[in-house]
């Protein structure tokens, strides 16, 4: 029995001695140490990893980043706030749902956030702005996933028109959110300050800097000096920041990937995504979502661009079998004529004139009604031959009405959505297209740009419809 004990207390002093040793390595406690397929590593392990697959960014491990750029009170009570109240389960859930949106454009924001010396934190600032919807749309008429407006897009190569609203554009919008935020800060000196002009207006965050004096964005909110939506707009990405950069912490999935890589690819001619993805067999889905700019299956066209290109954007592992496909006239892509439906006009005639079947034109228009065509209504017809535009029956644009409504009702706005024509908004209002027209500016054929902001009646609006 004795010598069983014996045995016993050897085994027991072996097992110390097998424990202690890394601890005694270390000479403390391991900074890091997580449970990764049963097995624990520390964070030297992971940072090995990294540095062997530089892919494999701290933001996709437990380690994450531990040091913010954009310094913040402590006891800040909004901050606090918005830690607790995004840490509940309900919550975490929606950011879940909202990261696995983000994920295919995670890594190209990431990437230009590093190469521009930026905070970690603006990488969740569409989290903050959209959720990561690219078609998101505010109130006042911002959109994508950034959140941009009409009068700010100019300086960042952003289009608007029929074909497309590059304010959707992941490329182009990420770049121009960036290069604004980097254009706050050179004038700001603050990211704080820099994220505050942002959302409010960089002239509105200074001319309230200089008329109190006061520089600091925390005593600025404090005070109450700052809009309300501002004065809780950096505290939220702070706190969001905080969970997503640490995401194993909370609970949180992992996400163990190679990075998603984009390249874009010059297209000079109108193509059909459907028909891109049939003959390369990249998913629709990936290029309906790198391009959700486009508002209709088709590319812009050249000639819509006054000669420019369309890029479109496709995973970096298609890059080559795309280029391929679009200098092979064997794939027969398509290109594409672009009608827009005047009184008179019927499908048939249409078909006729552009030398396609009606069903043709329907199955490229999804929900048309060959009965009941829309003035205004938009369509996209393959272009099987050259012809000339079609003229239609009739000219609406020398067609007036007998009275024009009192300009006083006009004190109304709206903001032009997809799919909206001035038929459509005068019906919504309880006036005329001739009449909107008149008071705009603008024939009444002519072409409408999402997000332009539009003089409607006051009074008669349709219920729920923005002024």
């Amino acid at each position: 029995m004795r010598c069983r004990m014996e045995d016993k207390k050897k085994l027991f002093l072996l097992f110390v001695i097998l424990f202690s040793f890394p601890l005694l390595l270390f000479a403390g406690p391991l900074p890091f140490s997580g449970n990764v397929n049963n097995k624990t590593i520390s964070i030297e392990t992971v940072r090995r990893i990294t540095e062997q697959q530089p892919w494999l960014d701290s933001a996709q491990t437990h380690a994450g980043r531990k040091i913010f750029t954009i310094g913040f009170p402590p006891d800040n009570r909004l901050v606090n706030y918005y830690i607790e109240r995004f840490s509940r389960p309900e919550e975490l859930r929606w950011l879940e749902i909202i990261m696995a949106r983000a994920d295919i454009f995670i890594d190209f924001i990431d990437d230009h956030i590093h190469e521009n010396n930026m905070p970690h934190e603006i990488l969740f600032l569409p989290v903050i702005e959209s959720a990561f919807r690219q078609n998101a749309v505010s109130r006042s008429g911002a959109a994508g996933m950034w959140q941009f407006m009409m009068n700010s897009i100019a300086p960042h190569n952003m289009m608007v028109d029929d074909f497309a609203d590059e304010r959707r554009d992941f490329w182009k919008a990420t770049h121009g959110a960036i290069a604004k935020l980097r254009h706050n800060y050179s004038i700001l000196g603050d990211w704080a300050l820099a994220l505050a002009a942002y959302n409010s207006g960089l002239n509105r965050v200074r001319r309230t800097i200089n008329a109190t004096g006061i520089s600091c964005y925390w005593e600025l909110s404090a005070r109450g000096l700052l809009p309300r939506e501002t004065i809780h707009y950096v505290p939220r990405l702070i706190a969001v920041s905080r969970i997503l950069s640490h995401k194993g912490r909370h609970g949180m999935s992992i996400s163990w990937r190679a990075p998603h890589r984009w390249e874009r690819v010059a297209v000079p001619y109108s193509i059909s995504l459907t028909k891109l993805s049939e003959v390369t067999g990249i998913s629709l889905d990936i290029l309906k979502a790198g391009n959700a700019e486009l508002n209709f299956d088709i590319t812009p066209s050249r000639a819509s661009r006054a000669g420019r290109n369309y890029y479109l954007k496709v995973p970096e592992r298609y890059s080559a079998v795309v280029a391929e496909a679009l200098n092979s006239f064997d794939n027969n892509l398509m290109r594409f004529h672009f009608y827009q439906v005047r009184r008179g006009d019927t499908l048939y005639d249409i078909s006729r004139h552009y030398g396609v079947s009606v069903n043709m034109i329907k199955s490229y228009n999804r929900g048309i009604n060959p009965s009941a065509l829309a003035v205004g209504q938009k369509l996209v017809i393959p272009a099987l031959r050259d012809v000339p535009p079609f003229t239609g029956r009739s000219n609406a644009a020398n067609q007036r009405p007998q009275v024009v409504d009192n300009p006083g009702r006009y004190r109304g706005s709206y903001i032009v959505r997809p799919g909206d024509t001035l038929w459509s908004i005068a019906r919504m209002f309880g006036s005329n297209p001739y009449s909107i027209a008149h008071h705009n500016g603008i024939q009444v054929d002519g072409i409408l740009s999402i997000g332009m902001e539009l003089r409607v009646p006051s009074e008669g609006a349709a219920a729920g419809m923005p002024r």
